[in-house]
């Protein structure tokens, strides 16, 4: 009788610790983000989606001209005189601020929010941290700014992301910025 009970009382335990067991949640599929996104972004540049992409060099009119387009959207433009690698203007459209240089775009920085996605599907606020170490290969680098890191985007490129809370991608940047570590 111990033994029948056995039998029955332990796949029902196993199961449960199954069950009980969470494994961490892979990149929101990347296909439907890109689909969903107006304007993608990637470790060379930017652009509108279905469009050939802007690579760092370009003309700031040309650019912001096309964002602003996509996204329906006039930019917020800024300056700051102290960047280390000189000084930068900015233009700011959602959760997307590009960098410019001498008028020629320099760098992005991406925050959650709609419309806008790596060319591979990764957004901040959608992806988990977790869930793109699984499917990309996520280096964590110690510095002053926390959670960050970088990864190797689907094209060999080099995306630099934060995850301040240890678990989603809170940010995302590639090209020339102006953080201060």
């Amino acid at each position: 009788m111990i033994r029948q009970s056995l039998l029955v009382v332990l796949p029902l335990a196993l199961a449960a610790c199954g069950e009980a067991r969470t494994e961490p949640e892979p990149i929101e599929t990347s296909a439907d983000t890109v689909e969903e996104a107006k304007v993608l972004v990637d470790a060379n540049g930017l652009g509108p989606a279905g469009a050939a992409p802007f690579r760092f060099g370009a003309a700031r009119a040309d650019v912001d001209a096309a964002i602003s387009e996509a996204l329906a959207i006039a930019p917020g433009q800024s300056r700051n005189e102290e960047c280390g690698a000189g000084p930068m203007d900015f233009s700011q459209f959602g959760p997307l601020q590009i960098a410019y240089m001498d008028g020629e775009l320099r760098g992005w920085f991406l925050r959650e929010g709609e419309g806008v996605a790596t060319s591979d599907g990764v957004q901040p606020g959608t992806t988990t941290f977790e869930g793109l170490k699984l499917e990309k290969r996520v280096r964590e680098l110690d510095t002053t700014l926390e959670g960050e890191f970088e990864y190797t985007t689907a094209d060999y490129g080099t995306i630099t992301g934060f995850a301040e809370d240890g678990e989603s991608v809170t940010a995302l940047q590639a090209g020339i910025s102006c953080f201060f570590r």
